[in-house]
């Protein structure tokens, strides 16, 4: 059973689990990279480094320190629609994880020497982008599907805008973003649940109960079919997207459903044509993109030199057939595989702590494993079939052939 409740305006999540070895730590901030104002270009992932540099009680080396010292391991991402930071730790230290993250996010000491050697490591890490032909071809595709938009920019920033940061903005988005509205906690461990949330609100003791609000605006999806020439590759990548809807939609089970027949997996109808009957590439997968007020269904291919075209064809022709070709064998079977991939992604603590989180991002509460099951039971075979008739369609297509032609 999670537990939730609301300290300083964040949502605070629990699932107690007896004899839990392993206590996980989630939270995520409802402010990612489209959030940004033109001069802030790049600076939440920016952020998310710096944290990490140091506080007023610890150093850089301690933050890490003190919990892989116990065998624990601390992470963070920046996504176009958020910022999140795990943690996951032996159960017996689970008051060393709340300190170190809650201390990172609060009490950053954000020295100028250390902003300007971050710099450079994020620009290390844009230059490794920009060179690897997948991102780099995916950060392409994503900036034509939503032109002079913020979820068309990259989550990185670019030199400019990460040479132009400073101390006065970081502290500037910590008071805005790190606020309580804006916050999901979401812990699993052994812990009594009144004992939690007793330390738990010590922790967020200081914590700013208002912020920036997250952006509402629907970002319009752009069509379009190109081909992009892109030296020093030796084959050709293939972007598809389909324009579908956001995360909260109740049609969400259905695309995921569809997905799974289409192009998830090895047993999936992308897969067997692509690459084992037709031989046209060695990588061909699709999956759900999902963002606060937009989506796409988004395929990825890579193929040789001279074969795109066939490729591209090919992945058309499955697309645009999939609606009157769809059977029952093929719909029970990917229910079937979607709840039994649930439960196994389901295995460890900090995926439960994530999984609790995400629900509640997107849904306002955090559905049970066995409420998200029965969600999936419940789609119908028809309701698949018109959600393909629906988006597989040329109108809603966004194709991009990037590489060596």
């Amino acid at each position: 059973m999670v537990v939730l409740k609301s300290i300083n305006n964040a949502k605070i999540l629990y699932q107690k689990i007896s004899e839990s070895p392993v206590f996980a730590l989630s939270v995520c901030v409802k402010c990612g990279s489209r959030d940004e104002k033109e001069n802030e270009h790049g600076l939440t992932h920016f952020f998310e480094h710096m944290v990490f540099k140091g506080t007023e009680k610890r150093s850089a080396e301690e933050i890490s320190a003190e919990i892989e010292g116990v065998g624990g391991e601390l992470d963070a991402f920046t996504t176009r629609d958020n910022l999140c930071f795990t943690c996951k730790i032996p159960s017996d230290h689970f008051d060393t994880a709340m300190d170190v993250v809650f201390d990172m996010l609060l009490n950053p000491l954000f020295r100028e020497e250390d902003i300007l050697l971050e710099k450079g490591v994020v620009k290390e890490e844009l230059r490794m982008s920009k060179e690897n032909h997948d991102d780099s071809g995916d950060e392409l595709f994503i900036s034509l599907i939503y032109p002079e938009k913020e979820l068309g920019r990259s989550i990185l920033g670019n030199e400019k805008s990460i040479d132009s940061f400073s101390k006065e903005q970081l502290f500037k988005y910590k008071d805005t973003r790190i606020s309580g509205e804006n916050l999901i906690v979401s812990c699993v461990g052994s812990l009594e649940e009144n004992d939690f949330f007793k330390k738990i609100e010590n922790y967020l003791s200081g914590l700013n109960v208002s912020g920036c609000i997250p952006s509402s605006e629907k970002q319009q999806f752009n069509t379009f079919e190109k081909k992009v020439r892109r030296e020093g590759m030796d084959g050709v990548n293939l972007y598809l997207g389909f324009e579908t809807f956001p995360s909260n939609d109740r049609n969400r089970f259905a695309l995921s459903v569809l997905n799974n027949i289409l192009g998830d997996g090895m047993s999936s109808r992308l897969f067997v044509k692509i690459r084992e009957k037709k031989g046209l590439a060695y990588s061909v997968s699709s999956f759900p993109v999902y963002h606060r007020n937009e989506g796409m269904l988004y395929i990825f291919a890579s193929t040789s030199k001279g074969k795109e075209d066939s490729l591209k064809e090919e992945i058309l022709k499955e697309c645009f057939s999939l609606a009157e070709t769809i059977t029952e064998n093929e719909f029970e079977r990917a229910k079937n595989q979607l709840k039994g991939s649930l439960s196994m992604g389901l295995e460890t603590a900090l995926s439960k702590a994530m999984f609790n989180a995400k629900n509640t991002m997107v849904y306002g509460k955090p559905y049970s494993f066995e409420e998200v099951i029965k969600m999936i039971d419940s789609v119908e075979f028809k309701q698949v079939r018109s959600l393909a008739q629906g988006i597989l369609r040329k109108e809603k297509m966004a194709l991009l052939l990037y590489g060596n032609f």
